[in-house]
């Protein structure tokens, strides 16, 4: 089984997995993949990150030592995001090398599946400095999710969200506003479950046209990032958390330090409270 999940990126976040937490612990033995995710997924939300990667380490070990190709994808996807969002370059380019070759292996190219572990890949070496090695595994993206989702998936607004900050690392703003855009087009008619990832796209437009010499366009689209972030349609959680934690120094960088100060507070609030409820049982 491989489950399908993706990054949308700098300076926000990850789409939130559809999972239930179970009382599964590090080190009890051998995890079927759902109870894999799960874990790490309990892990990221107390924001116990040490203990996040060693649990995807052991993971992997154990379904290499299965032969379990499918849940080796889908361990390798989720050691993709989480070694670039601690910048650990090394053990993120293991991941992205051994990913591709399980789906070309595989012959998963044009799959859905195949296209999600091609963003990532993407996503993961453009974090690294590398956005031109990276666009080919966009247009493979592009390609297997073409022939496999409907134009409306919400999986095409992670790809263009992540198009466009490529496109921005390479000093190409025209193209990276356009795939913003095409980003946030899908993400509104998505809504209400979508309004953080187009908060978050508000603060990626803001910092692309600081670059791009806009300066008269940051201040609104701040405004629409602040909007969203305040929506009490946004369900208050780890993955709300970890988006007011990666955009609060944007805000800050713009001179928005109550903003700042509000989303570094909400962060450390929501972690609180779930490493309470984790220790209460």
């Amino acid at each position: 089984m491989i489950l399908e999940r993706e990054d949308w990126e700098e300076p926000g976040c990850c789409f939130r997995p559809d999972t239930a937490v179970h009382e599964v612990h590090p080190g009890e033995g051998h995890y079927p993949i759902m109870e894999a995710i799960e874990e790490y997924d309990r892990l990221i939300a107390m924001d116990a990150a040490k203990e996040a990667g060693e649990h995807l380490e052991r993971c992997l070990k154990q379904f290499e030592a299965a032969g379990d190709w499918g849940a080796q994808i889908t361990i390798l996807n989720e050691m993709m995001g989480f070694y670039r969002n601690q910048g650990e370059e090394q053990k993120g380019l293991e991941s992205v090398k051994k990913g591709i070759a399980l789906v070309q292996e595989h012959r998963m190219a044009d799959s859905a599946s195949g296209g999600t572990t091609f963003l990532n890949a993407a996503t993961t070496l453009k974090a690294f400095g590398r956005a031109k090695e990276a666009l080919p595994y966009y247009e493979q993206t592009m390609r297997a999710y073409g022939q496999s989702l409907d134009p409306g998936d919400y999986r095409f607004g992670g790809l263009f969200n992540n198009m466009a900050l490529a496109f921005e690392d390479l000093g190409e703003y025209p193209r990276a506003e356009a795939y913003y855009r095409k980003a946030m087009d899908i993400m509104e008619r998505l809504k209400p479950g979508s309004i953080l990832e187009i908060a978050v796209t508000w603060v990626n437009l803001a910092v692309l046209y600081e670059k791009w010499g806009h300066e008269d366009e940051i201040d609104g689209c701040l405004q629409k990032a602040i909007e969203g972030f305040r929506s009490e349609e946004v369900l208050r959680d780890g993955y709300y958390a970890f988006n007011c934690r990666k955009c609060a120094d944007t805000f800050g960088h713009f001179g928005y330090f109550r903003i700042r100060q509000e989303l570094s507070r909400a962060a450390e609030e929501i972690y609180e409270e779930i490493r309470r409820q984790e220790a209460d049982g």
